[in-house]
């Protein structure tokens, strides 16, 4: 738009008026973050003086509505109305990260692209799974900032002083306790769209649908955070397969989730894969990629391939 500024001159005028906004006893610090599929994004973090903790404010968006006409005043209005809702209410001491015995029960894994992460694959502990990745974090949840982790690096194993047969074994064991997995239909979908957000009008299931169209499922967990990761537990596949009486497709939406499909309901694996090529570019944010692959499960053999 005519008159914004460039993105370089944009991130750095933030930060200044951020600075002055906040004043002297806090400290606004512009920097990168690189997230999941190499994505790197302009961040500024925002810290009392002397705080351990700095809660993380990213740019990107913001300079996009500066190009269609907010002004930077208005912008650094509403980042410091984010920061008040994310700021630390109790002091956080990050030391405890260095003891093992207390992260260990939090400690899960998820499902990342190989492909994609290759350069974060070099620094942390990981197992191979298709054309996928898992990885370990450690899970925290709070009342003001939300679901979030903390990936471990090969620094922190070396650190605990475990080795990466007990770290996987115990992400392993954490991740089906503390993230079960579910299995919805479409219409349990809209269900809870409907029950969560009474205001949005979601039409009710048909009643007319044809008799053998196609049925898909959506396979995740609990929360719908890192859910692909729910294809590495034990006995979930064919869990799903005596559910649907069958062999069927997994098709991998995003790093929170895959679609099901039976076997008998769809057509060629091409097919299927220009679908999720498609809905990959159109519909799915680049940091929750997952893969453009798709996968069938035979119930038979208990065997998930591509």
């Amino acid at each position: 738009m005519k008159g914004s500024l460039n993105y370089n001159d944009f991130v750095c005028l933030v930060q200044k008026q951020m600075q002055e906004r906040l004043g002297d006893t806090m400290e606004v610090k512009l920097h990168q973050v690189m997230k999941n599929n190499s994505i790197c994004l302009d961040a500024l973090s925002i810290s009392e003086k002397g705080s351990k903790i700095a809660p993380t404010v990213y740019l990107n968006d913001f300079y996009e509505a500066h190009r269609e006409g907010e002004s930077i005043p208005d912008l650094v209005t509403r980042l410091a109305a984010i920061y008040e809702t994310c700021r630390p209410r109790i002091q956080f001491d990050p030391s405890f990260y260095a003891d093992y015995e207390r992260v260990k029960d939090r400690l899960v894994f998820r499902l990342i692209s190989r492909e994609k992460n290759r350069e974060l694959l070099e620094q942390v502990p990981y197992r191979p799974f298709l054309d996928l990745a898992a990885v370990v974090y450690y899970s925290f949840e709070s009342e003001n900032m939300g679901l979030g982790c903390i990936t471990v690096y090969e620094s922190h194993r070396k650190k605990w002083d475990i080795s990466e047969e007990e770290l996987f074994e115990t992400a392993r064991e954490n991740t089906m306790r503390l993230q079960p997995e579910e299995l919805l239909s479409m219409d349990m979908i809209l269900q809870k769209v409907r029950e969560s957000r009474p205001e949005i009008h979601v039409p009710p299931a048909r009643e007319d649908a044809v008799p053998g169209e196609q049925p898909m499922y959506v396979l995740t967990n609990k929360n719908n955070y890192y859910g692909a990761a729910v294809l590495l537990y034990d006995s979930v596949l064919q869990n799903v397969a005596e559910k649907l009486k069958g062999d069927f497709w997994v098709l991998p939406s995003s790093v929170h989730e895959c679609i099901v499909v039976p076997a008998g309901f769809t057509g060629k694996r091409e097919e299927l894969q220009k679908m999720v090529r498609e809905v990959n570019r159109t519909e799915v944010a680049p940091e929750d990629f997952l893969s453009d692959e798709v996968y069938f499960y035979q119930s038979e053999i208990h065997r998930l391939s591509r």
